[in-house]
């Protein structure tokens, strides 16, 4: 007979199906490889080309360390873990800070080389390779600021937008949050409030109408996130 049949009280712990095929970041590295091929064609041919040698070889390792990330991702593509925190876990052993690492070192090679080449002198024309692919390189460079710099201000926005107005509302809601026909009760020597754990004998208390009683002032911070007893869970209206 089936175990679960036979004991219908068994906790079945959740599972986590890892399913995800990271399609973007496949993408994106096949854009750096792209590029780095590009780059390793024209930014060699140029004189002095000492930093690019530097900046391609940075590039080159922060490809490798993508892939293998990504390719231990896909050797795991339909495991079952036994749950989100054992995959977590398991993510933490492919060191994800090296992404951050390279992926730094190559942002201030290339912060460097904005810099010190700003405003850009773009040429095009494919008379001269070099040229070209430092024209290339610094068009990518631009953009790649610009998409940084759209999508922190983007950020900073959304974040701003959830943060302030959610806090606002909360703190209206706190003032506004009052009890049905409340029982108040006072100079209560020998009760503990179930919430804060605390004897304090000069709070008020507030009976709930299933008979539960607390500190007022607990009651109402949990009625701002809960809409049940804390004790029996029965359903607590609110005005």
């Amino acid at each position: 007979m089936n175990q679960d049949l036979e004991n219908p009280n068994r906790v079945i712990a959740p599972v986590f199906l890892y399913d995800d095929r990271r399609c973007c970041s496949k993408i994106i590295i096949l854009f750096k490889i792209f590029g780095c091929i590009f780059y390793t064609q024209t930014l060699t041919t140029c004189d002095k080309a000492e930093f690019y040698i530097i900046m391609i070889t940075v590039m080159i390792l922060s490809i490798l360390n993508d892939m293998r990330y990504e390719l231990y991702h896909y050797m795991k593509l339909g495991t079952i873990f036994s749950s989100l925190n054992e995959f977590e876990l398991w993510r933490r052993t492919l060191l994800p800070q090296s992404k951050i690492i390279f992926s730094g070192a190559e942002f201030a090679i290339k912060l460097v080389f904005l810099i010190k080449n700003f405003p850009p002198e773009l040429d095009l024309s494919f008379k001269n390779i070099c040229k070209f692919g430092d024209s290339i390189f610094k068009i990518h460079i631009l953009v790649l600021f610009l998409i940084y710099f759209i999508v922190g201000a983007f950020s900073c926005m959304m974040m701003t937008w959830n943060n302030y107005p959610r806090e606002n509302q909360v703190s209206s809601q706190r003032q506004r949050i009052t009890l049905p026909n409340p029982i108040i009760l006072n100079n209560l020597q020998t009760e503990e409030c179930s919430i804060c754990m605390d004897l304090d004998n000069s709070k008020t208390w507030i009976i709930l109408p299933c008979g539960h009683k607390f500190h007022n002032s607990c009651i109402v911070e949990w009625l701002n996130t809960q809409q049940t007893c804390p004790i029996c869970r029965n359903n607590v209206s609110v005005i």
